[in-house]
């Protein structure tokens, strides 16, 4: 069983392909935040804020991807959630749509797709705290005789968050298994593996897609501070046999290209990921670099690897991925104040020497 992660433009999208460990399973892939066509992103109107890719993404048209089974949309902002190249997809898409509820109510408004394939995700709530189902859940078919399997998706907000961007999906994915191949369920991974290793895209990610592959987590091992860790451009591990109850072991991702605060996450990962038995974290896709303006035009817009690292090291996440850090060309009032440090992979990953210099902030 294996994850590969793909890199489908220099912004926050993505196409997950989960593999189950029976040959006789096809992948379950999944969509997130896809931004394909050219042209500007707007926020509210082209006077205030513009964003426009500076390279193109890897395809030209999601009809170029192979066939998917579910679409996740993270915010109604159109780098986000993107008409035209949502609208690229048939009417009649077999693809279940989940979005953020603003994203799914504007999603709606095209009447474009089948009502019934776009579902708002309800904002994650503790369970001890309501009686309300706030996880979607989404079967899939078993390969006979065995268990069928189940996808999990969460929507976690950050409180008082005056810009609402910082959120995260939490995705899991258990696989249809064989019935001589079922887990015992009652196992659950408590301690984080080896430190999670860090990716970061680089700039022409349009000439080829930027592929990250990850198998099931080995057995758990005491960790070590993420700078410590050397990593590479790309990431490939050694599935478990099939016999194996570790290659059955849940995969996880969380998705936060705004970024968000580990203590915004800590009631879904203590309770949710516990129960699902999916720790430690599979994979975190997390913007690298920090943005803020002024707080009367929305404060921190990107929380950047500082919050991504102490994340993927309280998680013990097998992959720190970057997201949203692509080079874009920005105009517009709302980001004539705005201040941007640029974080490289090598420093997030630890590589190279370290040096005692301050932070250096770019201004437009």
């Amino acid at each position: 069983m294996a994850l590969t992660v793909k890199h489908l433009n220099g912004d926050a999208s993505f196409l997950l392909t989960f593999e189950p460990p029976v040959p006789s399973s096809k992948p379950f892939r999944i969509l997130l935040d896809p931004w394909i066509t050219p042209g500007p992103s707007k926020v509210f109107h082209s006077r205030i804020s513009t964003t426009t890719r500076e390279e193109p993404a890897c395809v030209s048209s999601l009809l170029e991807l192979p066939d998917l089974d579910l679409i996740i949309i993270s915010q109604d902002k159109s780098d986000h959630c993107n008409k035209a190249t949502l609208q690229q997809l048939p009417r009649s898409t077999t693809a279940l749509l989940l979005a953020e509820p603003n994203a799914a109510r504007t999603i709606r408004g095209w009447k474009y797709f089948d009502k019934d394939r776009v579902r708002a995700i309800p904002r994650w709530e503790d369970p001890k705290a309501t009686t309300r189902q706030t996880v979607i859940r989404i079967p899939i078919p078993s390969v006979l005789p065995g268990e069928p399997g189940e996808i999990t998706v969460a929507l976690i907000t950050q409180s008082y968050d005056l810009s609402g961007l910082h959120n995260a999906i939490g995705i899991t994915y258990r696989p249809p298994l064989l019935a001589d191949h079922r887990p015992n369920r009652s196992y659950n991974p408590l301690t984080p593996p080896a430190t999670p290793r860090s990716h970061r895209s680089d700039a022409h990610l349009c000439s080829t897609f930027a592929s990250h592959h990850l198998s099931p987590t080995p057995t758990p091992t005491p960790t070590h501070p993420l700078r410590s860790v050397r990593s590479t451009s790309s990431l490939t591990t050694t599935s478990e046999t099939t016999n194996s109850p570790l290659a059955h072991r849940p995969l996880s991702v969380i998705f936060s290209p705004h970024g968000i605060p580990y203590t915004s996450l800590q009631s879904y990962t203590t309770s949710h990921l516990v129960l699902e038995a999916a720790l430690p974290l599979t994979a975190l896709l997390h913007c690298f670099d920090c943005a803020t303006n002024p707080w009367w035009l929305g404060g921190k817009l990107l929380l950047g690897a500082p919050a991504g690292m102490e994340t993927a090291r309280r998680l013990g996440a097998r992959a720190l991925i970057s997201a949203h850090d692509g080079a874009k060309a920005v105009s517009g009032f709302g980001t004539g104040f705005l201040r941007t440090r640029t974080w490289r992979r090598e420093e997030v990953a630890g590589e190279g020497e370290e040096e005692e210099e301050e932070e250096q902030w770019a201004v437009p």
